[in-house]
């Protein structure tokens, strides 16, 4: 029978490696709502089927913060896959996946910070994160 770490493996496409930890800082502004710190494992899908490995700086009702070793494009729609911990349950993972428009790219020593805003992210997924903005800002 399979796992959820099963789910987030077929999702991610092999067994997750543990997050590194994001460094402090912001990038320039571009969404309005209030943001709040998360550290999940994220990837993109890159121009000929790269794959990137970030994690989820912060996120926001409109956008999200990743940090990478890898240089992310400014300004491009990008496909995200997130592993999302269970409200409930934070060893129970929820596979989401949608697009972004990044919005900047900030190098900050070994790490590259980027912003980006949903262009397409369904429903019960965006119902989901923004409930785990509303847990993670009280």
């Amino acid at each position: 029978m399979p796992t959820d770490q099963d789910d987030a493996d077929a999702l991610f496409g092999g067994a997750a490696t543990p997050p590194k930890p994001p460094l402090p800082g912001k990038g320039p502004e571009s969404r309005k709502e209030t943001r709040v710190r998360a550290n999940w494992q994220a990837r993109v899908l890159l121009g000929g089927d790269r794959i990137v490995e970030l994690n989820v700086f912060d996120l926001s009702e409109s956008g999200i913060g990743l940090v990478s070793e890898v240089g992310i494009p400014a300004h491009t729609v990008l496909q995200l896959a997130l592993a999302v911990p269970g409200l409930a349950e934070p060893g129970k993972i929820t596979p989401v996946t949608g697009t972004i428009k990044t919005t900047h790219m900030t190098v900050r020593g070994h790490y590259v910070h980027c912003g980006g805003t949903w262009v397409t992210l369904p429903s019960a997924s965006r119902d989901l994160l923004n409930q785990w903005v509303r847990k993670l800002r009280s």
